[in-house]
């Protein structure tokens, strides 16, 4: 298949889901499902509580992993997102720039409500590798790298 073909699945699966699942590690690992919005650099935001674990865990070590997938498809018929990079607590000026693209009803989205003692804080996770299954591989699971940005 066209890498093009493989990359558009991978940003049909990033348009087309609302939660991913972040994988963080200080010294145990730790999974956490998280609401996300993406830019058109295929960042993804979330907001998050300081005392989470995975917060924990970022500001100590931006490395992470993630996963975005249609938990409703048939076995064997879904594709999903695997992928790595690095997560960040945004800044006072970062918010700003990130609330172009972070949307929900989940809290009110002023900046004040994301600074300072709020208990929800905004975060940016920037992907450095994406991998989907191949389409073409029928027999046996096998990932292959896309390029989105």
């Amino acid at each position: 298949m066209p890498q093009e073909e493989l990359n558009n699945i991978g940003r049909e699966i990033i348009k087309n889901n609302t939660y991913l699942t972040l994988a963080t590690c200080d010294k145990e690992p730790w999974a956490a499902p998280l609401y996300y919005c993406f830019d058109d650099k295929f960042n993804f935001y979330f907001i998050s509580q300081m005392n989470s674990l995975h917060t924990q865990h970022i500001l100590k070590n931006h490395n992470a992993a993630f996963a975005i997938f249609d938990s409703n498809s048939a076995e064997g018929e879904g594709n999903g997102i695997q992928g790595s990079g690095k997560a960040y607590l945004l800044n006072d000026e970062e918010v700003l720039e990130a609330l172009k693209w972070y949307k929900t009803t989940f809290i009110d989205l002023k900046p004040e409500n994301l600074r300072g003692d709020a208990p929800y804080r905004l975060f940016k996770l920037v992907p450095e590798r994406f991998y989907i299954l191949d389409p073409e591989s029928k027999d046996v699971d096998k990932r292959v790298e896309i390029f989105l940005s």
